[in-house]
């Protein structure tokens, strides 16, 4: 969720931290989105817990998570798809695609696919931008003196689209895996790689042991691996002596309870081990 003047071109995977007066923005049920060459239809919910009537409109955005060299994850966002990516967006429609939404009042949206008829097997990816104005009253912003200006707020939700044809599979590979000891604590880089057809949807923990593999500290976290992905974990560490002969295991798996189990592609969980060096 993004509270911003302009339109989003680069949205963080991780949640957004908003000050309490504009933490209140409309809901929207799914936040993942899941449809397939049978049915072709799903549906969003939508609720305006605002005092204000919010004026919505739902789009389409080609984006899937991508990192950089420090395994920062964002999801960088434009209008159209490269040639050759595997993009839903141009044969997407959401209806109604505008609508007003009265304080307390909930709306489904209906998201219909229309893909080519001699598309070919596969998974095809999309985000769906919920742009919402209103719901508070704007923002008065002095520029000079006796000069004030109101501010209308607009944010921006953005939900992922995964539309699939024909039997998929889906799973991970770690391509590097490197534990190393820092000021900050054990820091863990993993380099990941998808395998088959479709998006890995999964979770990783990671867990610090020591030389005898008693568990020191553990982290958990979801992952969305498109198609690379480099995660980094810091683990804080009180008795660097403990370090002496430690590792780091880590497991990932198709765990995801709040995707639905039916709409995860499942596969094997995959376990390794880095040293600390």
């Amino acid at each position: 969720m993004m509270r911003t003047g302009t339109r989003a071109l680069l949205v963080s995977a991780m949640m957004f931290v908003v000050p309490p007066a504009i933490a209140l923005a409309v809901s929207v049920s799914p936040m993942s989105i899941f449809m397939d060459h049978r049915t072709r239809t799903a549906t969003i919910t939508l609720y305006n817990p605002n005092p204000l009537p919010e004026e919505i409109d739902i789009g389409f955005a080609w984006g899937y998570p991508q990192s950089d060299s420090a395994g920062n994850v964002t999801v960088p966002l434009s209008d159209t798809a490269p040639a050759g990516e595997p993009a839903a967006t141009a044969w997407l429609r959401a209806f109604p695609r505008k609508l007003v939404l009265q304080p307390g009042q909930q709306q489904v949206v209906r998201i219909l696919a229309q893909p080519p008829a001699d598309l070919p097997d596969g998974e095809y990816w999309s985000r769906v931008l919920i742009t919402t104005v209103g719901g508070r009253p704007p923002v008065e912003q002095e520029v000079q003196p006796d000069v004030k200006v109101a501010i209308t707020m607009k944010t921006i939700m953005v939900a992922s689209l995964n539309y699939r044809k024909g039997k998929l599979t889906s799973g991970v590979k770690v391509a590097r895996a490197d534990a190393a000891s820092t000021p900050e604590g054990v820091q863990l880089t993993l380099d990941l790689e998808r395998s088959g057809e479709a998006a890995y949807l999964g979770r990783i923990r990671v867990q610090l042991q020591d030389r005898n593999g008693k568990t020191i500290v553990e982290e958990e976290d979801v992952i969305s691996v498109y198609r690379t992905l480099r995660r980094r974990f810091v683990l804080p560490v009180a008795d660097r002596s403990t370090l002496d002969g430690a590792r780091i295991r880590y497991i990932l798996d198709n765990e995801r309870p709040e995707l639905g189990q039916t709409n995860i592609i499942s596969s094997a969980a995959v376990e390794g081990t880095a040293a600390v060096k």
